[in-house]
């Protein structure tokens, strides 16, 4: 008979679900993207700003939550402060597989849930407990206990109270393949000079065409997400480097200095110089 032996196992405090705290830090723009998992964005204060999910877009409230399927496209345009904050909620597809015992993911709708319905209180709960845990960095045996409770209270009443491949749009599921493709090229090149007309026929589509099937999952047109990258790239370095202005204009892609000027204080209100001199100090975006 086989001699027993101790097996030493390795137990960590590691939550599977992640909560983000997106702080305070001024005006953020949040380039339209897609990941495997699922992501519940919940303004726990104020009015954040806008959530993009697919085609669809949301004026952010809190007492709501916004569910963002696996592998959909989605982006934020925010203004944070101490009235106006936002956490995000991801469930990563590993993981929420093995919970739901199935490996095709749900694609829950509806999308905007008002936690103030009786159906929804239940998901209301259990995203409380998780973001009060984060916020007040709760590390104790019997507050992690409690907030991994609540993530499979979460999955549970997301299961129960939402319907599974119903009540979302067709520009809610996940982005197709040459989509993907071509969205990894735009943030490759953004600060080199791009032809959308180029990038169509590499992928075997007509300019008109793949313009219009890119913003059907994007949400927006090729040419202008091109655009974002490089507002959110220069916002990124006016807060984080000390190059000038005509550099970081450069390094993004815009063909002057003074194109820059004029898109950033359209899009943003301000020069970027007043950005910097206003944000720079408060980079608290996780």
């Amino acid at each position: 008979m086989p001699q027993p032996y101790h097996e030493r196992l390795n137990f960590t405090m590691q939550l599977p679900l992640r909560v983000i705290s997106h702080g305070t830090g001024g005006p953020k723009l949040v380039l339209p993207h897609w990941h495997q998992a699922v992501e519940l964005a919940y303004p726990y204060c104020g009015q954040p700003g806008t959530v993009h999910i697919g085609g669809s877009s949301f004026e952010m409230a809190a007492g709501h939550v916004y569910v963002i399927n696996s592998e959909v496209v989605h982006s934020y345009e925010t203004m944070l402060d101490e009235n106006n904050q936002i956490m995000t909620l991801l469930m990563p597809a590993a993981w929420l597989r093995n919970v739901v015992d199935n490996e095709q993911l749900p694609i829950w709708g509806p999308v905007d849930l008002d936690l103030h319905d009786a159906a929804y209180r239940g998901i209301g709960q259990a995203v409380g407990v998780l973001v009060d845990n984060a916020i007040h960095e709760r590390d104790s045996q019997a507050d992690y206990l409690a907030s991994l409770g609540a993530e499979y209270q979460l999955v549970g009443q997301l299961l129960k109270q939402l319907k599974i491949n119903g009540q979302v749009d067709n520009d809610q599921l996940p982005l197709p393949e040459p989509l993907r493709q071509a969205v990894g090229e735009l943030q490759q090149n953004y600060g080199q000079p791009v032809s959308i007309a180029e990038l169509a026929a590499k992928l075997n589509y007509s300019s008109v065409y793949f313009s219009r099937y890119f913003k059907e999952y994007m949400g927006i047109s090729p040419k202008a997400y091109l655009g974002q990258i490089r507002l959110e790239r220069a916002t990124e370095l006016l807060m984080t480097s000390d190059d000038s202005i005509q550099t970081i204009a450069t390094k993004t892609g815009f063909r002057t200095e003074k194109n820059f000027f004029v898109t950033f204080k359209q899009h943003f209100l301000m020069t970027p110089k007043s950005y910097r001199e206003r944000y720079a100090a408060q980079r608290a975006w996780s």
